[in-house]
């Protein structure tokens, strides 16, 4: 009887160890996003292959997260995306937000380029109590989509060149192979052994 009691006290200590440990640890990750900035940008492209929890980069060093992604309601073309970053990011006036494509897989993450030195930062541009706007331009992903028809409609119209040429070809081989020039000289050829 002493020994369950013995037991079900350590379980008990090892249940209340297991919570403690694992409530320090969800503090700990939050206490290091205490200073962060919520931005917001505005997308007017397809924001496919990103997920809430992806980078956010300053030319190519991660500052911060995506936080959520949602249709405007104000503007139903555009993606409304919010973006959490360090508040030590180099956010100025001047600086812009893109799409960049993550290697080949299709994943896709936020740029932050530009921002001049003598820029003010954003944050304090922009009125408190509202979420600073980074404005954002199209993305090279974007630039290869919009090209994207045209050029297959150029590759449709040199295959039919292509198959126009060929044609045309094969009509020429098929007169010369028909041209009586060429059959005298077959018969001049199939002539000789008989003479001999």
């Amino acid at each position: 009887m002493e020994s369950d009691k013995r037991y079900f006290v350590e379980g008990l200590f090892i249940i209340g160890f297991a919570v403690a440990a694992a409530l320090f640890a969800v503090w700990l990750v939050h206490a290091g996003h205490r200073d962060d900035v919520t931005y917001r940008i505005r997308f007017a492209e397809s924001v496919s292959g990103m997920a809430e929890g992806d980078p956010v980069k300053f030319q190519g060093v991660d500052i911060g997260t995506v936080k959520s992604m949602a249709i405007d309601p104000d503007d139903p073309r555009l993606v409304r995306v919010e973006v959490r970053l360090r508040k030590d990011a180099p956010v100025k006036t001047d600086t812009k937000a893109s799409l960049k494509l993550k290697g080949i897989t299709g994943v896709v993450f936020v740029e932050l380029a530009g921002g001049s030195a003598e820029a003010k930062t954003l944050l304090a541009a922009t009125p408190a109590g509202t979420i600073p706007e980074i404005p954002s331009e199209k993305s090279s992903i974007a630039d290869i989509l919009d090209q994207l028809p045209k050029v297959i409609r150029k590759l449709s119209a040199l295959e039919s060149k292509a198959g126009k040429v060929m044609s045309d070809v094969g009509e020429a081989a098929g007169q010369i192979k028909e041209s009586p020039l060429l059959n005298l000289g077959r018969r001049k050829k199939d002539k000789a052994p008989e003479d001999k």
